[in-house]
């Protein structure tokens, strides 16, 4: 018989959720339910599980018998229908199903992602102390703050950017970017009527001024603002005053920024000026091409477009409402394009396109007007398209939360770069790369991060049934580690690969006579890691940590075998600033192992240093490879 994961591994092979929860239900009905339901709902759905309990990976039968099981059942539809319990029903009977393992019953509830105008879901009857949603460590009550904000994404007719701003007029108008932004949509749309009305009726049909029909009151709006206004209107307190946007270039070895474009008052830093300001610095990462076709010079890849979706994106999605200011960090290896807000629609449907919601529609009219952006919700795929175009790492997103943050990474890494390579023949062997492509593929994307089947299908131009085969067969031979379940589980390099198949001849003794064999020998759980990166990793440890009046013994010195790979893994990552989260994923552990087991135990032996070292736990926390220390010091 198959073991309890495989088994409900098959049962969720089908759901597109990737958050699991287990409840212990042998009681009866749990209470908590209801928290998960609606944290799951107001986040990227996910599955409830009775009769199964989890712990470290391991899966364990919880019983529940047949009578109690349909019990169960039968008081989910019953609270589900109270408005005492839960304010909305997303299931139908086809979202709960019943099996059996070992004649004991699973029952499973798969709770979707709720429509963004459906939000918030909430527990009871009040919804500033009922609502919930899902974070890295699990369900949080929302605060009264963030409800509101769901409320206002929730209507999608009146959108944030709509907003009458009673007091403000053509005089709060920089006219020079006014002006300049008619010069563009010229060019993009020469022949347009809207090009021949004055400034106030031209910025009436961008949907920048409003007149309010009820009360006939008029003047700009959120909009229009944004877009065009000045400064210090902007920043008014009767307007957005904790507006702001942020471009920041990083080199290798710079601590800080090495350029900056930012709000700073100098500038007229509207979001027109913004974009046309960083479009060329981001643009100029992607090399220009110059070709002919017919007449047309083509100057311009696939990837120059993604950039410029990106941006516009950014701009577009952002709750200019938030205490949170738009980021855009290039860095040598990535950009990460970083804007206050939630997403309104799930990452499938952001990158596979034709679902358009956005925070701010009149923004999102004014760019595509310029040629930037569209409202087909095609912004994902192209994006996605010009990096496969230049063989880059998949693009990701994630979702920050308190404050909300949306975060989308752009790497500018090869899927299959040296340094990938050097992994994969590091943990293979060189015979690594002579197996078949689309499989050597997937394991170069999971060398800079954990891969899902679902992260795939945006990569590799294959089926979800298959790629689910040859994620199997790659478990299978020994180099991937898989953990989670169904849909949702997530795939890694199987670091132990290379102890157990390279160390036995590393660590097998040798006859002096020549051409002698090498002879067998057993080796235990101590051994289980290269040499090599063994040593590596402590004379690193012997010439950066180790005090020279206090030296250490060897065992309390060197870390074990899986941490020395960690540890040389994250020195070289870290060469400039880095957050926890990017490390997590870099080396595929979960945020929290890091915070509890890597990083402190890094800093203690001088191998990173924080950004902000009397704040541990500074919310911006970022963490680099520490300096050599120089002569004179």
């Amino acid at each position: 018989m198959d073991t309890l994961k495989e088994y409900l591994d098959g049962l969720l092979s089908e759901q597109e959720n990737v958050e699991v929860e287990f409840k212990h239900a042998h009681g009866g009905f749990p209470g908590s339910f209801w928290e998960t339901y609606s944290a799951f709902a107001n986040t990227n759905g996910g599955i409830i599980i009775f009769g199964v309990k989890e712990k470290h990976d391991q899966f364990f039968l919880d019983p529940i018998d047949d009578a109690l099981a349909e019990t169960l059942i039968k008081t989910f539809w019953k609270q589900v229908r109270s408005k005492d319990c839960v304010n909305l029903c997303l299931l139908s009977n086809d979202d709960i199903s019943k099996s059996k393992y070992d004649y004991k019953n699973i029952i499973i509830f798969n709770v979707p992602r709720s429509p963004i105008a459906d939000r918030p879901v909430y527990v009871g009857r009040d919804p500033l102390t009922g609502t919930y949603r899902r974070g890295h460590e699990g369900d949080y009550k929302c605060t009264p703050s963030e409800v509101r904000q769901m409320f206002a994404d929730a209507n999608i007719d009146a959108p944030a950017d709509s907003r009458l701003l009673e007091f403000f007029g053509m005089d709060d108008i920089d006219i020079d970017s006014l002006n300049q932004y008619r010069q563009r949509m010229a060019v993009a749309n020469p022949d347009h009527v809207w090009l021949g009305l004055d400034n106030k009726e031209f910025l009436k049909k961008l949907g920048g001024y409003r007149v309010d029909r009820r009360t006939k009151k008029e003047g700009l709006t959120v909009a229009g603002l944004l877009m065009f206004g000045k400064w210090s209107s902007i920043r008014d307190v009767e307007a957005i005053p904790n507006y702001g946007v942020d471009y920041r270039e990083y080199t290798e070895t710079s601590e800080r920024w090495s350029h900056r474009i930012f709000s700073d008052g100098s500038w007229e830093a509207n979001l027109f000026q913004f974009f046309y300001r960083v479009l060329p610095r981001l643009q100029s990462v992607i090399d220009t091409p110059f070709r002919l076709e017919g007449n047309t010079r083509i100057d311009q890849k696939p990837a120059h477009k993604s950039l410029r979706e990106a941006l516009v994106n950014c701009l577009i999605h952002a709750a200019y409402g938030s205490t949170t200011r738009v980021v855009i960090s290039r860095y040598p290896y990535e950009i990460v394009f970083s804007n206050p807000g939630t997403m309104l629609v799930s990452q499938r449907q952001f990158f596979t396109g034709g679902q358009s919601v956005c925070r701010n529609q009149s923004l999102q009219v004014m760019f595509s007007l310029l040629g930037a952006g569209d409202q087909a919700g095609s912004g994902g795929d192209v994006i996605l398209h010009g990096w496969k175009d230049e063989n880059f790492r998949i693009p990701f997103i994630e979702e920050t939360e308190r404050p909300d943050k949306v975060e989308l990474t752009l790497p500018l890494e090869s899927v299959m770069s040296d340094n990938v390579k050097s992994k994969l023949i590091k943990y293979f062997g060189e015979d690594v790369l002579n197996i078949d492509h689309t499989s050597l593929m997937i394991l170069a994307l999971a060398a800079s991060e954990d891969v899902t089947n679902e992260k795939l299908q945006y990569t590799i131009d294959a089926h979800s049934s298959d790629i689910s085969k040859m994620l199997k067969t790659l478990c299978k031979n020994g180099n991937l580690v898989a953990s989670g379940i169904g849909r949702g589980t997530h795939y890694k390099l199987n670091e132990a690969y290379a102890s157990t198949h390279t160390n036995a001849k590393l660590n097998a003794p040798v006859d002096a006579t020549p051409n002698a064999k090498v002879k067998d020998k057993p080796t235990d759980d101590k051994s289980k890691v290269s040499n090599l990166a063994d040593s590596d990793v402590t004379l690193a440890l012997d010439t950066e940590s180790k005090p020279k009046d206090k030296v250490k013994s060897k065992a309390e010195s060197k870390p074990n075998g899986n941490k020395c790979l960690i540890f040389n893994e994250l020195k070289m990552f870290c060469k400039v600033w880095r957050k926890s989260t990017d490390m997590a994923r870099h080396i595929g552990k979960t945020p929290n192992y890091l915070s509890r087991k890597i990083i402190p135990e890094m800093i203690e032996r001088g191998l990173l240093i924080r950004e902000y070292p009397d704040n541990p736990h500074h919310p911006a926390q970022r963490y680099r490879t520490k300096p050599r220390a120089t002569a004179s010091e």
